[in-house]
């Protein structure tokens, strides 16, 4: 079926310069998933022309510093002809708090990643619930991070910066502004009202989608790659960055780590080291080559850290010993 919907058109849509009719012919459009597909590929491209406004603090200090050279040179010359006069007038409220603000001001562009961004970190032993200004709701991980824009999240892109682990409740917004999940792992996750989990960790990457649909953008070696996933699909990121697709049950991993449950499937040691070091902020040894390329495999529940060390000793028959944060993993 024609239609009259173009990229120009959906361009105007994004820049919001659409009638209220027109509008309503992009919402109608998007309803077939061919088009939506087609709406994600001409929002990527349209925020890549159109980036985001940042001020420039040091332009913004220098004319604020100019401002105050013109105030105290006016103020200077007002002080010496009345003191001339044998009149001496205390300094103004105005120019006390010009300075007072000065300061505050220079304070502040010193810090500037306190100033725009505000940052929710979890302890090791710590799951948190999230509920940002748009609605969406965000449930972080053990030993987990997430900066938000404090200023709220942005007009045409919400913005979120995750490290570690964590789910997404997103809520949609009439003008279908997109979310995005951005990693320090080369990929991001670009989403319209979903709910999905996203893992960054050393041990490996990953991205499981249960509801609605995502556009993935990552790096591959020199190549930006794009992939979109359906409910139901698990992406893998390697140690190249390499994806694979893959399907799951939701039962398989969406609800394990809240419901402290730990799910291994032919996991060497080696691995269960660093998620241990990832999840506890622990510093884990393991003795010798042939233990750390022992499996373990199945599921099982631990309230703690104590019982999770304690039940993998019991299955693979090691001695584990912990003094604070240092664990060690020997050969009986």
């Amino acid at each position: 079926m024609k239609t009259d919907i173009n990229k120009i058109m959906v361009f105007d849509y994004f820049a919001g310069n659409l009638t209220p009719l027109q509008r309503k012919k992009i919402e109608n459009w998007l309803q077939s998933p061919q088009n939506e597909e087609l709406f994600y590929l001409y929002l990527e491209e349209w925020e890549n022309n159109n980036s985001e406004y940042e001020p420039d603090g040091d332009i913004a200090l220098e004319q604020y510093v100019n401002y105050l050279n013109s105030e105290e040179k006016e103020f200077s010359t007002s002080f010496l002809a009345k003191e001339k006069k044998g009149k001496f007038k205390p300094l103004t409220f105005r120019n006390i708090a010009a300075s007072l603000l000065l300061f505050a001001l220079i304070g502040l562009l010193a810090t500037n990643e306190l100033f725009y961004f505000k940052t929710y970190k979890n302890t090791n032993n710590e799951i948190q619930s999230l509920t940002l200004d748009d609605g969406t709701k965000v449930i972080l991980n053990q030993n987990s991070s997430l900066k938000i824009h404090r200023w709220g999240l942005t007009k045409n892109t919400r913005e979120v910066y995750l490290i570690g682990e964590a789910k997404f409740f997103v809520t949609h917004t009439k003008s279908n502004d997109r979310f995005v999940v951005k990693t320090d792992k080369n990929f991001e996750v670009v989403v319209l009202g979903t709910e999905f989990a996203v893992s960054s960790r050393t041990r490996g990457a990953k991205v499981i989608l249960n509801k609605g649909k995502v556009l993935l953008n990552y790096e591959e070696g020199k190549k930006t790659k794009h992939l979109f996933m359906k409910p139901g699909d698990y992406v893998l990121f390697n140690k190249q960055n390499k994806a694979s697709l893959n399907t799951f049950s939701e039962k398989q991993y969406l609800s394990i780590w809240q419901e402290k449950k730990f799910v291994f499937n032919k996991t060497s040691l080696k691995d269960v080291a660093i998620m241990l070091e990832e999840t506890y902020g622990l510093k884990v040894k393991v003795f010798g080559t042939d233990l750390a390329n022992r499996k373990l495999m199945g599921s099982f529940q631990a309230e703690n850290l104590d019982e999770l060390l304690n039940t993998i000793s019991e299955l693979l028959r090691i001695n584990v010993i912990r003094q604070n944060n240092e664990v060690e993993l020997i050969e009986k």
